[in-house]
C-alpha cells in the first residue's frame, strides 16, 4: 500500500508541473498563421518607395466643367502620364567656362525617337533655324518639308516686359475664335501671336494662353525628379485648367502633358550636368487632341517643341547674365 501511494504521488506531481519552455514556446508558434505575423511587419523599403513614386507621377482626372463643383464630381479616376510621342532634341548648350556671349546659329534638330532608338542620320521630324548670332529670333519647320515653310516662328524683342511670341500659322489660328484681319487686303490672317510670360518677375516658371488651352512649363521638384528613372534634371509642361470649388471660389487642376528629361542617357551628346539649355528627351501626350480636326493635333506637337526650344534659349540667357556678374566681380575685386 505505501508502494502504490508512492507511485501515486510521482504521477499526481507530474501532471501538476507546468509545461516546459520549448514546448510551450512551440504551441504559440503552431497558432500564429503566416498572414498573421507577416501583415502587422512594416513595409520594405522597396515598396514604400514603390507606392510613394507611384503618387508622386499620377496624377487625378476630374470633368473641367466650372459650371460644377468640384466637390460634387464623382470619384476620380488616376492616371498616370502616358507620352504618345518621344523627340531627342540635340543642342549642347552653353558650358559654364565660356564667355557671355550668344552661342553660334547652329540648327537645333528633334528626332522622332521609335522604340527607344533613334539615329542623328535619320531625318529629323523638326527643325529650329537661327539666323543670327546675336538674335535668338528663330523658326521651326518640318525635317521633311523642302519648301522650309515655318510651323511656329519664335520672335525675340529686346528690353524689359516684351516677352518672346510665338506665332503660330495654319490650323493653330483656325482654332482661335479671335481671327485678324488684314485690312489693305480684305482677307483673314494665317497667323497667330501667342506670348510666352513668366509667372512671375522672379520665377522661371512660364506660361501661354493658346487656342488649345494654357500651357505651364515649369521646373519638377525634388520628388518629382526622384519620380523619373534617369532624369538629372526635368521640364514639366501642364495643361491648367480653371475649375469650381465649394463656397463659389475658382481651382485650378494642372495635368502634366509634356517632360524633357536631361540625364547620363538621355542629354544631347557633347553636354553635361551643368550644361545650360543643353537638349534632351522631350515626351508629349497628345491623346486630349487626338479628335481635334484640321490638324490641330499637329499644332499641338509643334507648339510643345517650339515652346521646349524657348525654355532652352531662357536657360541660356541666364547662364550668360550669371556669367557677366562673375566677371563683373571679379575684375571689382582685382581692382
Amino acid at each position: 500500500m505505501a508502494i502504490l501511494a508512492g507511485k501515486t504521488a510521482s504521477t499526481a506531481n507530474t501532471a501538476a508541473t507546468p509545461a516546459t519552455y520549448s514546448s510551450a514556446t512551440e504551441t504559440e508558434l503552431a497558432s500564429l498563421t503566416p498572414t498573421a505575423s507577416t501583415s502587422s511587419l512594416p513595409p520594405t523599403y522597396d515598396d514604400a518607395t514603390a507606392s510613394t513614386s507611384s503618387a508622386i507621377i499620377t496624377t487625378t482626372s476630374v470633368a473641367t466643367d466650372a459650371s460644377v463643383p468640384l466637390g460634387s464630381l464623382p470619384s476620380a479616376s488616376i492616371v498616370s502620364f502616358t507620352p504618345t510621342v518621344h523627340f531627342q532634341i540635340e543642342t549642347v548648350g552653353k558650358q559654364w567656362l565660356s564667355l557671355p556671349i550668344g552661342t553660334r546659329p547652329d540648327p537645333i534638330p528633334a528626332y522622332r525617337v521609335e522604340s527607344g532608338q533613334w539615329s542623328p542620320q535619320s531625318t529629323p521630324a523638326y527643325t529650329s533655324l537661327r539666323f543670327c548670332r546675336s538674335d535668338n529670333s528663330c523658326q521651326l519647320i518640318r525635317g521633311d518639308d523642302g519648301s522650309q515653310t515655318p510651323v511656329c516662328t519664335t520672335l525675340y524683342r529686346f528690353g524689359p516686359g516684351k516677352p518672346p511670341i510665338l506665332r503660330l500659322s495654319g490650323p493653330a489660328c483656325s482654332a482661335s475664335s479671335s481671327s485678324s484681319v488684314d485690312d489693305s487686303h480684305g482677307v483673314a490672317s494665317e497667323e497667330l501671336d501667342v506670348q510666352i510670360r513668366p509667372k512671375s518677375i522672379t520665377s522661371r516658371t512660364q506660361v501661354l494662353k493658346t487656342p488649345y488651352g494654357t500651357f505651364r512649363w515649369r521646373y519638377a521638384s525634388a520628388k518629382e525628379r526622384l519620380a523619373v528613372e534617369g532624369a538629372d534634371q526635368l521640364l514639366l509642361c501642364e495643361l491648367v485648367q480653371q475649375v469650381a470649388l465649394y463656397g463659389g471660389k475658382a481651382g485650378e487642376k494642372a495635368t502634366r502633358i509634356a517632360q524633357l528629361v536631361r540625364g547620363c542617357e538621355t542629354r544631347s551628346r557633347g553636354s553635361g550636368r551643368t550644361s545650360a539649355g543643353n537638349g534632351g528627351r522631350l515626351m508629349v501626350d497628345l491623346s486630349r487632341w487626338t479628335d481635334l480636326k484640321e490638324g490641330g493635333r499637329d499644332a499641338v506637337e509643334g507648339l510643345v517643341v517650339a515652346s521646349c526650344i524657348c525654355m532652352l534659349k531662357k536657360e541660356v540667357d541666364r547662364r550668360r547674365v550669371q556669367q557677366m556678374m562673375l566677371m563683373g566681380a571679379g575684375a571689382s575685386g582685382a581692382v
